[in-house]
């Protein structure tokens, strides 16, 4: 299956990073939407069908921590990758507890984000045995 088939959903609140973000993850063929809050998030969740999400931690309006409880209960099986510059975020139970798929230490490095979310999606589309 083609990256174009696949839509990823950025949630960043720093332009520069939402921007290389943007611009990587295009490049790979992915459709890729942008938010700067986690209440855009939910908006575009509402509205679009999106194959993955990949947030920053903290955004204005609505913590990534506030916001992934709401997207789950929606959208339980969405993989989520999260981005922080708090070392040691990915220990963090309650990240645990959200099931996510992936944890990025900021600066991301930006071929093994592109290597996870290849990953992901790929899991996302093997047929269940």
């Amino acid at each position: 299956m083609k990256n174009e088939n696949f839509t990823i959903l950025v949630a960043e609140d720093e332009e520069a990073s939402r921007l290389l973000y943007y611009e990587e993850l295009s490049d790979e063929g992915y459709r890729v939407i942008t938010a700067d809050n986690g209440l855009q998030v939910l908006g575009t969740l509402e509205d679009q069908k999106v194959d993955l999400l990949m947030t920053d931690i903290k955004m204005p309006d609505m913590h990534a921590l506030e916001m992934i409880p709401k997207v789950r209960e929606e959208h339980p099986d969405l993989p989520i990758l999260v981005a922080s510059a708090f070392k040691g975020m990915e220990n963090d139970f309650t990240l645990r507890e959200f099931k996510i798929s992936g944890f990025f230490a900021k600066p991301v490095n930006i071929d093994g984000l592109k290597a996870k979310i290849r990953q992901i999606l790929a899991e996302k589309m093997a047929p269940i045995a």
